[in-house]
Order: C-alpha cells, then sequence, then structure tokens
C-alpha cells in the first residue's frame, strides 16, 4: 500500500473469527489519541478503518464495537470486509490474521489508498464519515446499471440523497431517468434539465393498458361472474381494437399498444346484460343477462369520474400514432431533456398502482423493442414504493409489482433499472430488493426494517448495520458492486434541494410569512389546481 508504520500501531490481535477480529490496544493508547505529523486523531471511534498485515496481504475491517476490559486495557472488534493486494482492494478476505498479528490505524492518505479502487471514474458522493474531505468514490456503471435501493425511515434524507445522485448526470445528453413522484419532490430539484410533467397534462390513455392492467381495473375477482367479464373484456377489446386498426389486423393481440373506442366496448357489455331473446316459449334472457350490472357500474365510475380524465377522456391523443408522441415527451426527447419528473401527487390512490404498472410496462416494452437498447439506458426511479410494490400482493397492486419484478429480473438485458426509494423496506416485495446490487441505507429505527436489510446483505457485513439507528440525516452506508467496500458517508446536499424539507411548525407558529385564505384554498380544491412547483 502501504500506510503502516510504527506511529500507526494501534494493538494486537486478541482473537479472530470468519468474519470479525479482536484487538487489543496498546498501553499508551489511554486517551484514545494519537497525534501523527502534528495532527491529532481519535482511536477506536466507530466506523473507522484499521489495518491487519498477513504477509503481503493488508486486510481491511471496521471498528463496529470499542469497550474497557479494565482500567488499563482496552480493546476493539472489528469486521473483516476486505483486502488489500499488490496496492489493489478487493472484496474478500485473502488471508486470515493470527493471534498475536499487528494493528494499524489509518489516516487520510491511508484511506484514499484503500478508496482508490473506483477514483478513475471521479464520481463522488459525498465525504466519507469519520475522515473529512476524504471523497467517497463509486463506480457509476455497476451502480446505474444494476438496480438500486434507497433505504430510510421518514426524514433520513432520502429524497435529498436522490436527487445528489441524479444531478450529478442530469447534465449528460444521453441520459434518460424517469421519476415516479408521488408527493411532487422532485421538481424543484431537476429545473434546468427536468421533464416536469403532470400525469393529466401527458394524458395516459387507456388504450395504454394491457389486458392485464384492464382486469385489475374493471373486475371484482371476487364476484361470482368475474370469468364470464375476464372473458368477455377480453374479446370486445381485442376486436374493438382490430376493427380501429385494419392495417395492423393480422398482428394485433389484446395487449398491443394501439386505439380502440371503450365507448363501443361499453355498449357491447350493455347490451348482453341486457340480452333477451325471443323463443318458441316466449321472450327469455340471454346466456350473460345480469353478469355485467356490478362491471358496468365500476367502468362507468371511471368513465365519468373527472379525476380520471387523463385516462378515460383523452383530449389530444385518439389514434394509435399518438403512442410516439407520448414516448418522445416521456423520455424528454422533444425538448432535449433528461431527468423525467412525473407529478403523481394529483392521481387517485386507488389508481397508483395502475398507472405504476402503466408507465413502469411502457418503459420496459420500448427498450424490448428498441434494437439500440445498448446505447438507451433508462433508470426507472420508484419513490414510496412499499405502497405498490408490496411484500404481500392483493389483487389491487398485483399488475404493478409485477411488471417491476420482472424489470428487476430482466431489465439490464434490456437496458431499464431500478432505483427502489422507501421507508419500509420490510414491506417491500423481498423478490425485488433481492435483485438489487447496491444498497444506501440510511437511518432507520424500526426493528422489523433493520433486521429486514441485514437479510440483504453478506454476513461479513451485517456488524456494520447496528449504527443504523444513530445515523445522522442525510448520511447513509453505501454497500454493493458499485463501492471499493462497504461505508459510512456523508452525502454532497443538492443544488438545488428537493421540495421535501419538513414545515417549520413552531417557526411558523410564531410568524407566518403568507397568511392561508381559506375562499383561495377552497377554490383550488373544487378546480383541482395545484401548482407544479409545489
Amino acid at each position: 500500500m502501504s500506510i503502516i508504520s510504527k506511529e500507526r500501531h494501534i494493538g494486537t490481535i486478541k482473537s479472530t473469527t470468519s468474519s470479525s477480529v479482536t484487538v487489543i490496544l496498546d498501553e499508551d493508547l489511554v486517551s484514545m489519541e494519537r497525534t501523527i505529523s502534528n495532527k491529532m486523531y481519535r482511536i477506536g471511534q466507530i466506523g473507522q478503518f484499521i489495518i491487519i498485515p498477513v504477509g503481503e496481504v493488508e486486510i481491511i475491517g471496521v471498528i463496529n464495537k470499542a469497550y474497557n476490559v479494565s482500567e488499563l486495557n482496552k480493546e476493539i472488534e472489528a469486521q473483516v470486509i476486505g483486502s488489500v493486494l499488490e496496492s489493489r482492494f478487493q472484496k474478500g478476505v485473502v488471508a486470515y490474521p493470527t493471534m498475536g498479528s499487528d494493528a494499524y490505524m489509518t489516516d487520510e492518505e491511508g484511506i484514499a489508498t484503500v478508496f482508490a479502487s473506483f477514483s478513475q471514474y471521479g464520481f463522488a458522493v459525498g465525504d466519507i464519515s469519520g475522515y473529512a474531505g476524504e471523497r467517497q468514490y463509486i463506480d457509476p456503471n455497476k451502480f446505474f446499471g444494476k438496480h438500486v435501493a434507497v433505504v430510510g425511515s421518514s426524514g433520513s434524507g432520502k429524497s435529498t440523497t436522490v436527487a445528489s445522485i441524479l444531478q450529478k448526470v442530469q447534465m449528460f445528453s444521453n441520459t434518460h431517468v424517469i421519476i415516479l413522484d408521488i408527493h411532487n419532490e422532485y421538481s424543484a430539484a431537476f429545473r434546468e434539465y427536468g421533464n416536469l410533467i403532470n400525469l393529466t397534462e401527458l394524458e395516459m390513455p387507456y388504450w395504454f393498458m394491457n389486458f392485464e392492467e384492464m382486469r385489475e381495473m374493471f373486475v371484482d375477482e371476487n364476484e361470482l361472474t368475474a370469468q364470464s367479464q375476464i372473458q368477455m373484456l377480453k374479446d370486445l377489446v381485442l376486436n374493438a381494437k382490430k376493427a380501429k386498426n385494419p392495417g395492423l389486423q393480422s398482428v394485433i393481440t389484446v395487449d398491443s399498444p394501439v386505439f380502440y373506442d371503450l365507448n363501443e366496448v361499453r355498449a357491447k357489455f350493455q347490451f348482453y346484460d341486457t340480452e333477451r331473446i325471443s323463443a318458441a316459449a316466449g321472450v327469455r334472457e340471454g346466456p350473460f343477462f345480469g353478469n355485467f350490472t356490478r362491471f358496468l357500474v365500476r367502468l362507468d365510475s371511471k368513465m365519468t369520474d373527472k379525476r380520471y380524465e387523463f385516462m378515460f377522456r383523452p383530449r389530444k391523443f385518439t389514434d394509435s400514432n399518438a403512442l410516439k408522441a407520448i414516448l418522445n415527451k416521456l423520455f424528454g426527447i422533444e425538448d432535449k431533456k433528461q431527468i423525467t419528473v412525473i407529478d403523481l401527487s394529483g392521481v387517485p390512490f386507488d389508481i397508483v398502482n395502475t398507472i405504476v404498472a402503466l408507465l413502469a410496462r411502457t418503459v420496459f416494452d420500448f427498450n424490448f423493442w428498441n434494437k439500440n437498447k445498448s446505447d438507451f439506458p433508462v433508470l426507472m426511479l420508484f419513490e414510496e414504493a412499499h405502497n405498490y410494490l408490496p411484500q404481500i400482493p392483493t389483487p389491487q397492486n398485483r399488475a404493478a409489482r409485477k411488471i417491476v419484478e420482472r424489470i428487476a429480473k430482466e431489465g439490464r438485458k434490456y437496458g431499464v433499472c431500478c432505483m427502489i426509494v422507501s421507508q419500509r423496506p420490510s414491506e417491500l416485495s423481498e423478490t425485488i430488493l433481492s435483485q438489487c446490487n447496491n444498497f444506501v441505507i440510511m437511518r432507520l429505527t424500526n426493528p422489523n426494517d433493520q433486521a429486514f436489510v441485514k437479510k440483504l446483505v453478506p454476513d461479513a457485513f451485517a456488524g456494520m448495520f447496528d449504527i443504523l439507528p444513530a445515523m445522522r440525516q442525510g448520511e447513509a452506508l453505501f454497500v454493493g458492486d458499485a463501492t471499493a467496500l462497504p461505508s459510512r458517508v456523508m452525502l454532497d446536499f443538492p443544488n438545488p434541494p428537493p421540495n421535501s424539507a419538513d414545515i417549520m411548525f413552531y417557526d411558523k407558529w410564531v410568524s407566518a410569512e403568507n397568511p392561508t385564505d381559506v375562499s383561495t384554498v377552497v377554490d383550488r380544491w373544487w378546480k383541482q389546481e395545484r401548482d407544479i412547483k409545489e
């Protein structure tokens, strides 16, 4: 490396296991401080790194425990996380130290050497905690090209972390990031390079839906007539698509994203639901009489609800060629914008699952059919993912969970990757999280979430997670393929920041800047008006 010198010696190995070592500290470390080159270092702090030479190899450990054995004797425990061989860090232990082996402290120079593996990219996300000014470099190809999970309790700084990382790639002309923004937080962070879209303005017409999404939205599978509804919906939609697209009749399926008239489909459902047939014995009810009454009620409630106008009353996109215009807008191609922020805050919660499924599948299908997919990689960010990608699926969120699980398992082959953001990782689909190769883990206070996250990473790093409840806002553990070794990082603050800051209750109670007029609020409420900057 080598950063080993007599003045950096801190102790000897007392015991060792397959994943950790216990170090007896030198007797002169009574104050747990050491001065080197006129600079004072504190020894034994949680999260600091130590070096243990074993022949030509230097073993790297991270301190996770420090304690007094007696008045004069102190010990530390360190998780063994990697090795330095021929001046290059690699994960895994090449050779284990033996009892009596020497242990050394690290300083800024040593940390820079350890973390130099990915510095050639110049892609730093923040400062290494405990080593002010020493930058945490990651491999951006392995970070963005393999699925990422960003998890942390509410208020831990997830939104600022996401904004900070994405702002480092927003200026590249071929960047393609799509953020599904549940609370309209990110528009403020990407004003210059952002393709800011309110979903109601974009319009995602009903004919974009594949059959599974239609079934999820319109059919209650607990009804006795559910199978009849499903089969009739499939037949009528397929016929309606063929009727409106005669040039594509031979290739159209019920899942093809082509225009059809939903009113015509509804009229035929109405016909079969009320059909009466004349027979020798008189007039009798048709074979589907009354089977679709509840289905029609659900369909009508969606088609006539003003909140659903962007799906069921499209004004601009009323023919199949509109698909091209929508995709150009979705990827920011027409406006040459790299970060697409889709504001879902005004979308009714009961169809967020369907919209997420629709958007995710549209992006995946686009690159599935794109012969230049390797030159058009897309990152999809799923904010508040536990709400629609749950561990235990329901009929209402089955489609969203299924398509994102497919992206998690197959997306990298087609240039589509996920960034999963959640405050409740224990409630997320384990299938999706198990496919993530990189984790940005922020403060977690819930014991179930802490235990769940520990299961997702190698056992050798499990000891690092004991510090999760005590981490600062904006501080995170970076674990995964994109980092030389797991480490605590104080992330760079984004500029501009997202609109995710806590409201200062006490300060605003003392003195509010802008008075609230009830009449104005109610008027906006009635008209469903919200500013994009909110």
